[in-house]
């Protein structure tokens, strides 16, 4: 039979502890028998708190940081950031209503006590200190960058945002994105969504079969074939009684495209995804044929090659009704502070909403910015090429609010284009911000250019990155984000020069990258994909790898000289 051990005195061995470490302590009783020690450990202040049984103990860190209250939701999600990756130690935080702050404490629990242990605990606090206090700086700053003060939510934007940048460039390695789109009440055409993608002047339907489990629907009206519902093509039923009825559809859309042309066939390929208490989901995934060839369609013209794009598009099982009443809130609240002077408490999307005069533009911004926000490219550019094409004859005469307004709303227009893989429609928004001085709206030109396979993209590029010299001529070494900015146009030039057929310059780029800890993953992706490339086209890979004349000191132009 095995005896339990009883624990010796915890606090004996923490009031030894304290004393042969010169700590400065008091003893406190608290009415529930516990013992409280607050205590100095290298000028550290804690609270150790050993509970009636006198066989564990709970130290607590009292204050790593105070910030002002308007910083609250910020201060939570660091927390909870925290605690999710720490099993040790525990963030929390409390308010002070007379200073108007929020405390962030420390704390950590001991069933028992072992010396060695705790001065390493009591170490760690600091560590972890700086830590948290350094990401929520990081965070703060982001969000001053955006001008807001809803710090947590422009954080997670921002978050988002360079992800998806960053996902732009990895086309060779990942092949073509799956773009995403979500919930809508209102109809989504089918030929809408054909012409966003790909227009088709001329186009003459013929007739279109949509095949289910059940069987096959034929469809010969014109106007019934472009008006199809591709919300409803899976779904019965509207608001709370929609209903998933089918798992998938197959459509395919007979036309012909000029007066020459021989019949040509779209499939759309419709598939459940499932559904929540808000939406009911379905990919659509639509493939368009290659145009037949002839004088104006080569063999070798792009338009030869098939074009395929796949989205989630959902039904909303909320009604217009509430959709409009949720808008109407909005757009009060954020007029309404912005009259009062509190342009401060507004985020930097209410802060555009609250510029628009007119209900329906206002709508369509609202809708627009939630769907980009959440991802839902295609929904998001049915609102805000509404927003653009109402307030572009007015550009000349807008204020600078206006403006901002207007050339936000083309780069979320080209942001979201650049996530369908439609590189052509992108840049024509993207373009008209090509200079304003903003790294993340360069960053998306470059990418629209890069995927898109741009010949402007390495004439721009290079310019971008004379300015940068220019502007950082006399700094002793470059902020963190303009080297990022920087290794971010090399990688992209690295790329544009394989999809050109230039191996040998983008090897050169890469080679030097593969020496660069911050750029090697990438490097090592492209230049496999160049070796794949070599290979298939019976090239010696052996001596491209063996060669060493691409060894530079820096980062890479395309004469091979270090643009610093």
């Amino acid at each position: 039979m095995r005896i339990r051990k009883k624990n010796s005195s915890v606090k004996a061995a923490l009031e030894k502890f304290l004393k042969d470490n010169h700590c400065k302590y008091t003893v406190n009783q608290e009415d529930n028998g516990a013992t409280i020690y607050p205590f100095e450990f290298q000028a550290g202040n804690f609270i150790a708190s050993v509970r009636k049984q006198d066989d564990c103990l709970e130290v607590t860190y009292p204050t790593i940081a105070s910030v002002p209250m308007t910083q609250l939701p910020l201060v939570r999600s660091k927390c909870n950031d925290h605690n999710n990756s720490n099993i040790l130690f525990k963030f929390t935080y409390s308010i002070d209503h007379e200073s108007g702050e929020v405390n962030v404490h420390l704390s950590f629990f001991n069933n028992h006590f072992d010396a060695e242990n705790f001065t390493n605990e009591l170490k760690a606090t600091f560590h972890f200190q700086h830590e948290w206090v350094r990401d929520f700086d990081e965070a703060v700053s982001i969000g001053r960058d955006y001008d807001s003060t809803d710090l947590e939510s422009e954080l997670y934007k921002h978050q988002r945002e360079m992800y998806l940048l960053r996902r732009q460039e990895l086309q060779h390695q990942m092949g073509p994105s799956v773009a995403s789109i979500a919930a809508g009440t209102g109809a989504l055409p089918l030929w809408q969504l054909i012409e966003t993608i790909s227009p088709l002047p001329d186009a003459r339907l013929l007739f279109m079969t949509v095949n289910t489990v059940s069987g096959q629907q034929r469809i010969e009206d014109e106007e019934a074939m472009r008006g199809f519902d591709l919300r409803h093509a899976l779904i019965e039923g509207d608001g709370k009684q929609a209903r998933l009825m089918r798992d998938y559809a197959i459509i395919d859309l007979h036309y012909k495209q000029g007066r020459d042309e021989k019949p040509m066939m779209a499939t759309i390929a419709l598939t459940a995804e499932g559904e929540d208490q808000h939406s009911l989901y379905t990919r659509v995934t639509v493939t368009l044929p290659p145009r037949n060839a002839s004088r104006m369609a080569s063999l070798s013209n792009e338009e030869r090659k098939a074009h395929s794009v796949s989205m989630l598009i959902a039904l909303d099982r909320n009604d217009d009704k509430q959709h409009q009443q949720e808008f109407e809130y909005m757009w009060s609240d954020a007029q309404l502070k912005a009259r009062n002077g509190e342009k401060d408490s507004l985020t930097d999307d209410q802060l555009l909403l609250g510029q628009v005069r007119v209900a329906d533009v206002a709508y369509n911004m609202y809708w627009g910015v939630q769907s980009f926000n959440n991802g839902r490219f295609y929904e998001a550019i049915l609102y805000l090429e509404n927003v653009f094409n109402s307030y572009r004859s007015d550009f000349f005469e807008m204020g600078p609010d206006g403006k901002r307004l207007f050339m936000e709303t083309a780069y979320k227009l080209g942001f979201c284009y650049n996530e369908l893989g439609l590189h052509k429609q992108a840049f024509y928004y993207l373009d008209l911000m090509a200079s304003d001085g903003n790294i993340r709206h360069t960053m998306e030109l470059v990418n629209a250019m890069a995927n898109g396979k741009d010949l402007r993209l390495f004439s721009y590029t290079e310019s971008v990155m004379e300015e940068v010299k220019r502007n950082f001529s006399e700094a002793e070494e470059l902020p963190e984000n303009i080297k990022d900015f920087i290794n971010f146009l090399r990688r992209r030039r690295g790329y544009a020069y394989i999809d050109f057929n230039q191996l040998d310059n983008a090897e050169k780029i890469f080679t030097q990258m593969l020496k660069e800890e911050e750029n090697a993953d990438y490097a090592i992706n492209e230049l496999a994909y160049i070796k794949r490339l070599r290979q298939q086209r019976g090239e010696d890979v052996t001596a491209s790898e063996n060669t060493d004349s691409h060894d530079t000191n820096g980062p890479v132009n395309p004469n091979g000289e270090c643009p610093f």
